[in-house]
């Protein structure tokens, strides 16, 4: 009696299993999952929503479907796209969310919002800022691209990987944002006829894009933020000191490639009033391409090379934190150091507003060349 019963038990709960299963599968295939979304300006002052559905169902044509509609918020474009579509879209595999500049512009953090409230979505998805419409980066047929939303969270994710952008997750912009003393950084993207591009970095202050960054500054923005560890970078270096060591050389510029890049970075606070900095970077690389045919083996003419690089780092990197500057947007921290390093400090936004335009920073950079590759 009692194999019997357990015998039942073990029938009744695969049945159950059985059907619990098929019940999930008829519910994933009345649903349209959003994989990625993008807001645009209205002539009326609205928002277009633009999202590209992941349908998981046999029955259906096409395994993705663009969809977009027009309202005055992110909730209110959700709920118009369910009242014309005959699945219900749903938010729990969005990866992207791409906002067109001009609405980066006027202020992305109501639609930003939304997704934070959102708890079926995570917090490492990414956000960027299209140069141009969002609506066409989603909506474009790709010869080579089935899924833009998952071939682009890939493109993001590797190039974040390879350092060369900056780390744009929802849960680094929420951090950034809500900062006393930090300003937001999100990468800017283009399409260009069927491909797309990470073209530079879009600085926040507070929610509203207020100036970019090219790839050189982005480089040093990730370097001045935390330890490089890959990545490579071009350069274009004066000629002239090295024609004190190489005779015969008349290129008045070398342009060279550094890669397998490691850096550390220090930034410390030397006076609080007015805020100063010391900031020390180490870099090491490799040389991978130069235009000129040197003998890298020669300690004289790496030392030079090695100088030439410290020196154009600096350089650009002071002309960087100026620019920000200008802004009045610390896309770097500086704040954060100056309320970490003092005591008592209470630094809010409003005030670390009022102070940084006087900020003065000393930058030092040590570069050590650890192999070359190839010469031009």
């Amino acid at each position: 009696m009692k194999w019997r019963k357990r015998r039942l038990a073990v029938v009744v709960l695969t049945l159950a299993l059985i059907c619990t299963g098929c019940l999930e599968t008829k519910i994933l295939e009345e649903m349209g999952l959003s994989v990625i979304v993008g807001y645009d300006p209205d002539e009326n002052g609205k928002i277009t929503g633009t999202s590209l559905l992941h349908q998981i169902d046999p029955g259906a044509k096409e395994d993705v479907i663009v969809v977009g509609t027009t309202s005055d918020t992110s909730k209110g474009i959700r709920n118009k796209q369910n009242r014309e579509m005959s699945k219900r879209v749903v938010s729990g595999q969005l990866r992207v969310a791409v906002y067109n500049e001009k609405i980066a512009r006027n202020g992305i953090m109501p639609l930003v919002d939304t997704l934070k409230r959102d708890p079926s979505i995570s917090n490492t998805m990414y956000l960027i800022v299209s140069r141009g419409k969002a609506e066409s980066i989603i909506s474009h047929e790709y010869p080579e691209i089935v899924n833009i939303g998952s071939y682009l969270y890939k493109m993001i994710r590797q190039n974040i990987r390879g350092e060369q952008i900056v780390s744009c997750t929802l849960h680094e912009f929420l951090q950034a944002y809500y900062s006393e003393g930090l300003d937001p950084v999100l990468p800017i993207a283009r399409q260009a006829g069927d491909e797309i591009h990470l073209e530079s970095t879009a600085i926040f202050l507070d929610d509203k894009m207020v100036g970019e960054l090219n790839m050189e500054e982005t480089f040093l923005l990730k370097m001045m933020k935390g330890r490089y560890r890959a990545g490579s970078l071009e350069l274009v270096l004066d000629a002239d000191p090295l024609k004190e060591v190489v005779k015969g050389l008349k290129d008045s510029e070398l342009k060279l490639v550094v890669e397998n890049i490691h850096s550390k970075t220090n930034i410390k606070l030397v006076t609080p009033s007015p805020p100063t900095y010391r900031i020390d970077i180490k870099l090491e690389g490799r040389i991978q391409e130069i235009s000129a045919e040197l003998n890298l083996g020669q300690q004289e003419i790496l030392r030079v090379i090695e100088q030439g690089i410290s020196d154009r780092l600096a350089a650009r990197t002071k002309m960087m934190i100026d620019k920000a500057k200008k802004l009045k947007a610390d896309p770097i921290g500086l704040g954060e150091v100056y309320r970490s390093a003092v005591r008592g400090s209470k630094l809010t936004r409003e005030r670390w507003r009022e102070i940084y335009p006087d900020v003065k920073v000393n930058i030092s950079v040590k570069t050590k060349i650890i192999r070359s590759g190839v010469s031009d």
